[in-house]
């Protein structure tokens, strides 16, 4: 596989890390462990030359490494919400496109420049540019887009904020096809692992998978290499290289986990359900738990669940509670009471806290190390 596609700095706070990603690097060592040859196009400032030349080289990866003089580092507080963008770049400060080549390639849209392919099978991820695939001159005799809803709903005629209904994802997709040159395929991903696949008409749902831990940063970039790779290279029908998708998602979530697998290693993942029902949510304790609830109502929301009912004061809280956050620093005592009076919580999240000493408090609840994943198990729901 060919992929074009961008290598920036990524920083974390929680967890802590800092790692020279990008979606294109990213999805290379996604697909360095599954086909024969991977060869990444990308721009790539000379301070991190030779980190990225001996990251691809360590996973087999080809790479054509074009020089800029744009150095773009992504910032986030936790692997849910950036804290910080690189501002856009003005068309004068744009490095000349890339010339991409080959028979199944993977395109990412760019903030420094961008890529002009001639490609048998092409997939095709905008990343927010709503820049049309054949605008640069790009070719391809396949051709399948990758999107968020609001990209779809952008690309689809909708004025952006657009609520993105059934109707109106359908209708967005429907707009798209009829508009030529087109996509054959769209894939429409959701913030929890699934996959909406339209062909033309009403889509096909594929179900998220159960993962242990919720890593989302680059979530976007894992679900197009998998898919790419299954559809181009596998010759799987849409909907198959969808799921497979889907089921490199769930591997991936787990602690970042890449390169990813081949089908055949990912056949016994359990699907999982979004929780359809208004979660309850109590926040124990410190100033830091009570905010972090009321945040939790918008994330809730911002992640496709209904709302929330948030309870900050203990004595008000009603069971069941789907996720419970407690003060860094509250005394263990009061499990008991918080137990005794709303049940066992599903999912908790107690920060600071060691995983055994609050599994000695609530020994019935599933216990999160962070916050992203605490929040993914209580929108979550298992099948069995």
């Amino acid at each position: 596989m060919i992929i074009a596609g961008s290598t920036y700095l990524e920083r974390c706070q929680y967890p802590k890390w800092e790692r020279l990603f990008g979606s294109g690097m990213r999805a290379a060592i996604a697909a360095s462990g599954l086909w024969h040859e991977t060869v990444l196009h990308s721009y790539v400032p000379s301070v991190w030359r030779n980190d990225a030349e001996a990251t691809l080289s360590s996973f087999g990866i080809v790479g054509n490494l074009a020089p800029t003089k744009h150095e773009l580092i992504f910032e986030y507080l936790d692997t849910l919400q950036k804290s910080f963008i690189p501002d856009a770049l003005d068309a004068d400060q744009q490095e000349a496109p890339l010339q991409v080549k080959g028979d199944v390639v993977l395109r990412f849209g760019f903030m420094e420049g961008s890529a002009k392919v001639e490609g048998r099978t092409v997939v095709y991820d905008p990343q927010n540019s709503y820049e049309p695939y054949h605008e640069n001159g790009s070719t391809a005799e396949r051709l399948a887009m990758i999107v968020s809803t609001e990209e779809l709903l952008g690309f689809g005629g909708f004025e952006r904020g657009a609520m993105p209904t059934p109707e109106k994802l359908t209708q967005a997709a429907d707009n798209i096809f009829d508009s030529k040159p087109s996509p054959q395929v769209l894939l429409c991903r959701d913030r929890l692992g699934g996959i909406q696949v339209f062909f033309g008409g009403p889509p096909i749902s594929i179900p998220s998978y159960n993962a242990e831990s919720y890593f989302r940063i680059g979530v976007g970039d894992v679900l197009a290499a998998a898919f790419a790779h299954a559809w181009g290279e596998r010759g799987l029908e849409p909907v198959e290289a969808a799921d497979f998708a889907a089921r490199s998602i769930a591997h991936f979530i787990e602690d970042a986990r890449l390169p990813l697998l081949p089908p055949e290693n990912l056949n016994k993942l359990r699907v999982s359900r979004k929780n359809e029902q208004r979660l309850r949510v109590l926040g124990v304790g410190r100033f830091e738990a009570k905010s972090l609830v009321v945040q939790t109502q918008g994330w809730i929301e911002t992640l496709g669940g209904a709302p929330a009912f948030a309870f900050i004061d203990q004595d008000q809280a009603k069971g069941p509670i789907d996720l419970l956050i407690m003060g860094s620093n509250e005394n263990i005592a009061l499990s008991a009471g918080i137990r005794e009076q709303v049940g066992e919580p599903k999912v908790v999240f107690w920060p600071e806290r060691d995983r055994r000493t609050v599994e000695m408090c609530f020994p019935a609840s599933r216990i999160a190390g962070d916050y992203p994943t605490a929040l993914y198990h209580a929108m979550k729901v298992p099948s069995q």
